[in-house]
């Protein structure tokens, strides 16, 4: 599988299983909360 993350996106190739396995990751370090907006963003400077 392999993944490319641009500045405002990100494209996932792979099968479908594979894809399904790496959204339950960033579910686990992101919270299940977030949203894909969140996970492609940068972060916000802290002040």
């Amino acid at each position: 599988m392999k993944s490319y993350k641009g500045t405002n996106s990100f494209h996932m190739v792979g099968q479908a299983w594979q894809i399904r396995i790496m959204l339950k990751q960033w579910q686990k370090e992101w919270g299940k909360d977030a949203t894909v907006l969140d996970v492609i963003m940068p972060p916000k400077p802290r002040k």
